[in-house]
């Protein structure tokens, strides 16, 4: 039977697990921005249209959206909701257009990173939940991908409509043009319509059009089998979060085509993208000079082949979850 949630010392447990995995949501994605990263934003090589404070003030609009999932999350691990009840759609949309209200330009900071990080949040609450809410244990990633499924599957239509609006909303054509004819993210809503639907199919129908959706779909392999094993191994070895970023990004850049280059600059740039990350990786990547030296050269090449930098998106919000499961589990910078 679940226990009563009014009780003080209850109240106080659920608080600490809310503020826990809303803190490590923004400053996963804020140590995401700080990190240098081939052909991404960092201090030292702002983007002409998005600036340090902009990304910023995205991470620290996480905090609110995962704090309220944070408490969905328990509330189904202890009965007194059911799955369909986080409203998912609900709390991307309503973060997004919070987060907004934090900087001026038209771009959104979060939207790869909140869509990532919605299904994590509310799978590690419930996981917490039935550890007596303690955040100090281990996760264990595969039921936390397991519960994050469950998340999906039991979603509603409510939420692939709110989905929908939040990608038509934030979504450039000028970055995910359609691989389809006429569909701008509203072919899924038209085809089902008429019958009850939910998140993951929504996902699973959308899968190619970027990694982030097959990632969600598939119950985050690509961030479970090259993301964090890469990122607690070179943590490990030498204590360094930087380099750990930067070596998980690269050796993600080298496992997938980057759906968003594949998308804004065609599938030779993403090809060849790939190709160099992957040589980044023989040469030994952030633990030996070659490949800091490739790791520089790669980032010019993201920086100088285009008009626009090259920037691979939809690893970058892979590597996101990743650091996010990284926080969760203890790591620290």
């Amino acid at each position: 039977m679940p226990y009563s949630m009014n009780s003080n010392d209850v109240k106080g447990k659920i608080l600490e697990v809310q503020l826990y995995i809303s803190q490590c949501a923004s400053l996963a994605h804020s140590l995401l921005y700080t990190t240098p990263k081939p052909g991404g934003a960092s201090f030292s090589k702002e983007f002409e249209d998005t600036k340090s404070e902009h990304f910023l003030a995205g991470g620290s609009s996480l905090f609110s959206p995962t704090f309220g999932l944070a408490k969905r999350g328990m509330l189904v691990a202890e009965n007194h909701l059911w799955y369909e009840d986080a409203e998912i759609g609900f709390f991307i949309m309503k973060g997004l257009e919070k987060a907004k209200t934090w900087y001026r330009p038209s771009g959104n900071t979060i939207l790869g990173t909140i869509i990532m990080f919605t299904p994590i949040t509310l799978a590690t609450a419930y996981n917490y939940a039935n550890e007596g809410m303690k955040t100090n244990i281990k996760l264990n990633l595969d039921n936390v991908a397991n519960i994050s499924e469950q998340f999906l599957k039991y979603s509603t239509t409510e939420d692939c409509i709110y989905i929908t609006k939040a990608l038509n909303t934030f979504v450039s054509d000028k970055i995910l043009p359609s691989d389809k004819e006429d569909d701008d993210f509203n072919s899924f809503i038209q085809i089902h319509q008429h019958e009850r639907t939910n998140l993951f199919e929504y996902l699973k129908f959308y899968e190619n059009r970027d990694l982030i959706f097959y990632d969600l779909s598939h119950k985050y392999h690509i961030t479970l089998k090259h993301g964090f094993p890469t990122f607690t191994r070179v943590f490990e070895e030498n204590q360094n979060f930087k380099n750990a970023i930067i070596q998980t990004y690269i050796t993600l850049l080298s496992e997938r085509k980057d759906t968003h280059l594949a998308k804004r600059f065609g599938n030779e740039i993403a090809t060849e993208v790939k190709e160099k990350a992957k040589d980044v990786i023989k040469a030994g990547g952030i633990f030996t000079e070659e490949g800091k030296d490739l790791i520089l050269d790669l980032d010019r090449y993201l920086r100088t082949t285009k008009k626009r930098i090259i920037n691979p998106g939809s690893i970058a919000d892979i590597t996101a979850a990743t650091i996010f499961l990284a926080l969760l589990q203890g790591y620290r910078p």
